[in-house]
């Protein structure tokens, strides 16, 4: 059997189609899978064990008219395989027309009530909606079990992904470090690609000091532009005896760093969904996403929501999410909050239960 996933972007929501791929090989053995990604996000497709080829895009690039030669080089590679699925987990125009270039009498989507974009509609033949209520993993998993007419129950499914030699030398000596020898270990992840997914300063301090109570950890902060290196070098020197700052790690050396951690907390970003693929427990916070629909899925990862103090109700994420002027859904947290400082606790004793304060529908859960 060969498949096609066409899911472009974004780091996070690649992560969270990892499920489909360990459903694949599960179900097909030998089965040849190539993935469609953006390239500046390849790596966590091309580095992945169940992937035999990935076909990069630069769509950015060739809607302004640049670089058609590696346009025609894509399209050329895209038609040489006939593939038995071709499964659009992204669902809008951009994937739409990726699956339309593709070879295949199955072409598998997302139908009317799920779909992102509605034109994508018209490039699929095999359309099936969403569970409502479900997480968004399950969104991805459930799409294609539902073409192979499977119902059954699906666990979540560890991940390891590939790494260099260079890579696992640094892994080794970051675990070498004498620092962590004999100790707890939590890895620090505060950063997010929007203000308005991310704790305060004052915050994470307050919870960090609390964890130190509770585990007497070492903390390791990690970090991915240079707005995260300046916040994390910030906690870390609130730490000084009892934590380092890494450098910035190529993501499969982050993951395999993260399969190593008593515990790892973060806000929803990719450093929590990474996590979530491994077996270290993680501690996320939410504000203007839902933690219901996004959270890890396994039993040792724990979320805390904040709740919005106008009101807003959402199923995904809050529709100001980019434009809300006070995030006070997450920034108002003080770090002090005696649900979230419950669910402290390394890899052991977590469960899949969202806190009271988590609202999804205008109806507490």
């Amino acid at each position: 059997m060969k498949f096609l996933i066409v899911k472009t972007s974004s780091l996070g929501d690649i992560v969270h189609t990892y499920p489909v791929l360990h459903y694949l090989k599960n179900r097909f053995p030998e089965a040849h899978i190539d993935w469609v990604v953006e390239h500046s996000f390849a790596e966590l497709v091309r580095t992945h064990p169940n992937i035999n080829q990935t076909l990069t895009v630069s769509t950015k690039t060739w809607r302004r008219g640049k670089d058609l030669k590696s346009f025609s080089e894509f399209y050329k590679q895209l038609r040489m395989q006939q593939y038995d699925a071709v499964f659009d987990l992204q669902g809008n125009c951009k994937s739409g027309l990726i699956t339309f270039f593709s070879r295949s009498k199955n072409k598998v989507g997302f139908a009317k009530s799920s779909v992102a974009e509605w034109p994508n509609l018209l490039f699929t033949n095999r359309r099936f909606n969403s569970v409502p209520g479900r997480n968004i993993r399950e969104d991805y998993l459930g799409l294609v079990k539902s073409y192979f007419g499977d119902d059954s129950i699906t666990s979540p499914a560890k991940t390891i992904l590939n790494l260099t030699q260079q890579q696992s030398e640094a892994l080794s000596s970051i675990l070498k470090d004498p620092l962590l020898d004999g100790r707890k270990i939590v890895m620090v992840c505060p950063g997010s690609a929007w203000a308005n997914k991310k704790m305060t300063d004052e915050a994470l301090v307050n919870l960090l000091h609390n964890v130190q109570r509770k585990m007497e950890p070492i903390f390791l902060f990690t970090w991915g532009s240079e707005l995260e290196r300046e916040t994390s070098t910030r906690l870390q020197q609130q730490f000084p005896r009892n934590s380092l700052l890494l450098d910035r790690l190529a993501l499969p050396l982050l993951q395999r760093l993260m399969n190593e951690m008593d515990l790892v907390i973060a806000m929803d970003s990719l450093p929590l969904h990474l996590a979530g693929t491994t077996d270290a427990a993680t501690l996320s916070v939410f504000g203007a996403s839902s933690a219901l629909k996004y959270q890890p899925a396994a039993e040792q990862n724990k979320a805390f929501q904040g709740v919005c103090p106008y009101g807003r109700t959402f199923e995904k994420r809050c529709p100001i999410l980019r434009t809300c002027k006070t995030g006070a859904c997450i920034r108002s947290l003080t770090g002090n909050e005696d649900e979230l400082l419950q669910r402290i606790a390394p890899r052991q004793g977590f469960t899949t239960e969202i806190t009271e304060n988590t609202e999804r529908g205008g109806e507490k859960k």
